[in-house]
């Protein structure tokens, strides 16, 4: 494959693919950083270009993936350091809007693998074999996170639920 060829293909590979990835980005990181994700992966993706299956949105999201756990373990590691020459190092907070607040209580109770494998199906929209790459597991592996992760889910929801139903003790003691 001609330098032309191969360039017309990964230009097609970015245009169909570069808002998925960084809509996954942003979702678990600051607008900068999600920026710095895209352009990284597609860096990775242009020099394994070979490697690039027909499907390549999981493997897209699986190097965005590692491309943020990479950026995560940098983030700690400049933290210890200003950790070392200051009190405290300041963090980035990344909010979620959702629509309901139980849900979002919910999911905050979460691990991040749970919440990583319920998002990837829920909000990124990838099949069980996507989401199965995306994470480096069988698909089989996959299906038995998911489920053990939206039974946390309800479990954790249906807890809140019966939190915001009880009566407060300022209406018990009247």
């Amino acid at each position: 494959m001609g330098l032309a060829d191969r360039r017309t293909r990964f230009e097609a590979l970015y245009a169909e693919h570069a808002h998925a990835v960084a809509r996954y980005a942003r979702r678990r990181a600051d607008e900068q950083t999600a920026a710095d994700v895209v352009s990284e992966v597609f860096v990775v993706a242009w020099r394994r270009f070979d490697d690039v299956p027909e499907d390549a949105l999981p493997w897209l999201l699986g190097c965005a993936r590692r491309v943020l756990w990479h950026h995560h373990r940098a983030e700690q590691r400049r933290g210890r350091l200003l950790d070392r020459l200051k009190s405290s190092a300041p963090r980035i907070a990344v909010t979620v809007e959702l629509p309901s607040t139980v849900l979002a209580r919910g999911l905050v109770t979460l691990s991040e693998r749970d919440r990583e494998v319920l998002l990837l199906t829920a909000w990124e929209g990838l099949t069980t074999d996507q989401a199965a790459k995306v994470l480096g597991c069988s698909p089989q592996t996959f299906r038995v996170r998911a489920h053990r992760a939206r039974q946390r889910l309800a479990d954790a929801m249906h807890a809140l639920d019966q939190a915001d139903e009880a009566p407060s003790i300022a209406e018990v003691c009247k």
